[in-house]
């Protein structure tokens, strides 16, 4: 069974020297200093246009704890939206 290696990275640069490092897919995060929040859409475009492996997009609206809001919850249904129409 291969294991899979999984990169956390916060830029485009990021992720492609993770590719280039061998890592199998990315986790795309934007702040990770807050413990990552959802990237810009032009940050998940550009990733998706450089990268061969596949990208995951954390879906986080900010940081701090995991209680979220009705519109936090709306923010992160047009985030998983975008996200799947981008690919």
């Amino acid at each position: 069974m291969k294991m899979i290696f999984e990169a956390c990275v916060d830029s485009v640069e990021s992720a492609i020297n993770a590719e280039t490092g061998g890592s199998d897919r990315i986790e795309l995060c934007a702040d990770l200093l807050e413990g990552g929040i959802t990237p810009s859409y032009a940050m998940i475009k550009l990733a998706l246009e450089k990268l061969k492996i596949s990208v995951n997009v954390i879906i986080r609206p900010r940081g701090g704890d995991f209680l979220y809001t009705d519109y936090e919850y709306e923010v992160m249904k047009r985030d998983i939206e975008f996200c799947k129409q981008a690919g």
